[in-house]
């Protein structure tokens, strides 16, 4: 795989089982995304069960956690916080975030360990760390 592939995102190969098969460019957009994202004030709310299948059914982000437990709409988008149990180092950080545009896209992605200031974590969280 040279840069102009790893860039775009064109390969020969099958994509990688822990990746989406986005491109560097996209990757950059997403952590761009996330980085405005967490400046906003977002309300999270307990995930019902339709939200909880929407995101086992998802074909691309159901692997990336074990539980989905935040959603919110923030500009028109869905946005999911999945949490994972197998966190920490040399693991991924505990939550996975995801944006959603209305047919299913992934307009942003990234993960993360500290929620942001300005986010109100969902009922759940909540009194987990109560």
């Amino acid at each position: 795989m040279g840069l102009r592939d790893l860039i775009t995102g064109t390969r020969a190969d099958p994509i990688p089982e822990d990746g989406m098969g986005q491109s560097l460019f996209t990757e950059l957009l997403w952590a761009k995304r996330f980085r405005g994202l967490r400046r906003r004030e977002v309300v999270w709310s307990d995930p019902s069960e339709a939200d909880k299948s929407a995101w086992q059914e998802h074909p691309d982000i159901s692997r990336f956690g074990d539980f989905l437990v935040g959603v919110a709409h923030v500009a028109q988008r869905r946005c999911w916080i999945v949490e994972r149990i197998w966190n920490g180092w040399p693991d991924p950080p505990e939550f996975a975030f995801f944006a959603m545009e209305a047919g299913g896209e992934v307009w942003a992605a990234a993960d993360f360990d500290r929620w942001p200031a300005p986010w109100r974590k969902p009922p759940v969280l909540r009194e987990q760390s109560a």
